[in-house]
């Protein structure tokens, strides 16, 4: 099982009092403050899971990794303040993590099996590319997989300032496609984040959910923001979330109120 969590918001939120609004999506133990743990307190006995999570702290994007309990990962999620999240809590035999290319955040879950090809583009990676692997991982080889479709497309990809949605689909779907052969296979989900723009798009059994809210005294001075869910290896999360359609990528920006889907064909 493995379950993506991404927030887009106008502002720096809390992100524990945004998950409190929207249940199911994480423990609810998960969103109450509890007091440190004495030396003497019994260890935890809940299962241990993978957290990936990159954030933006003052236009900064950081990544956070480490194996954790389950409930002690919601919590570390739960207690930052951002205005962008992309954080994959999961476990074996998923493959998932979060990555970084200078101001670009990629999170990726799913069944990623050893791909020749993409090993071979990823040797045929430029060199900045290369020099920014710091593993072997199939996640991490995806996310460098994506970045060669940027630079194929245009090199000034990699380093402009600003990335369409419709040309973060693009790349996107052909990752995907080239991942996840046949639709009803092995679910994968990705999301990619460059600036203010987030795009997160998924291919195979799996799921993909969003729900957006508003915060202040009125429709002028309201904060939006937009959390979306995916699920890999269980089933989709139930409530008031809106399913994203297969063949589309759900597309969110701070600076819009609404979320958009763009065809991934």
């Amino acid at each position: 099982m493995s379950r993506l969590i991404l927030l887009v918001s106008s502002e720096p939120v809390r992100v524990r009092g945004v998950l409190s609004r929207i249940p199911g999506v994480v423990p609810a133990a998960a969103l109450v403050d509890v007091p440190a743990a004495s030396e003497d307190a019994p260890p935890s006995v809940g299962k241990t899971v993978q957290l990936d999570q990159g954030f933006f702290i003052g236009g900064e994007p950081l990544l956070q990794r480490g194996s954790h309990d389950e409930l002690a990962s919601y919590r570390t999620l739960a207690g930052l303040r951002t205005d962008q999240l992309l954080a994959v809590v999961g476990e074996p035999p998923l493959s998932q993590g979060v990555f970084r290319y200078r101001q670009f955040l990629c999170a990726v879950t799913g069944q990623l099996g050893p791909n020749p090809s993409r090993a071979q583009h990823t040797a045929e990676l430029p060199v900045p590319l290369r020099e920014n692997l710091r593993g072997r991982s199939e996640a991490e080889l995806f996310f460098h997989q994506l970045l060669g479709h940027l630079h194929d497309a245009d090199p000034a990809y990699l380093t402009a300032a600003e990335l369409t949605a419709e040309t973060a689909a693009a790349v996107l779907a052909k990752a995907l496609r080239q991942a996840v052969p046949d639709e009803q296979g092995p679910g994968v989900v990705v999301a990619l984040s460059h600036g203010e723009l987030l795009v997160i798009a998924r291919r195979g059994v799996c799921s993909l959910r969003h729900h957006s809210l508003s915060e202040g005294p009125g429709p002028a001075a309201s904060q939006q923001l937009t959390v979306a869910v995916a699920e890999v290896g269980s089933p989709p999360l139930a409530g008031d979330l809106l399913a994203v359609p297969p063949g589309k990528a759900l597309c969110l920006t701070s600076r819009s109120s609404r979320p958009t889907l763009i065809s991934l064909s």
